[in-house]
């Protein structure tokens, strides 16, 4: 089987952190990755929610609606939107 070379950039910390999980799980990073992609495979999609509800960060931001621009208070915003995902990631995988 032909292979391929993936390169991604992400956060230090974050990297840190999910190295640690997999490193816990048994696997390395590329094995996660690729335990990622055949799920993805799998269900013919992301395995895992993605929705915006109306009171959603990125609605609020103009995102669904094909538009984009900085609040204020983008950041906080930007937390928030990261913890409802990771939230959602691991309801799921209860």
């Amino acid at each position: 089987m032909q292979q391929t070379l993936i390169q991604i950039r992400v956060d230090r910390p974050l990297k840190e952190e999910v190295s640690g999980i997999f490193s816990s799980l048994g696997i390395d990073m590329s094995t996660a990755v690729r335990m990622f992609f055949q799920r993805c495979r799998k269900v013919r999609g992301i395995p895992f929610a993605l929705t915006l509800e109306d009171d959603h960060p990125k609605v609020r931001m103009g995102l669904s609606k094909g538009k984009w621009r900085f609040p204020r208070n983008w950041e906080a915003q930007d937390k928030a939107l990261d913890k409802q995902i990771e939230d959602s990631f691991y309801a799921d995988t209860v």
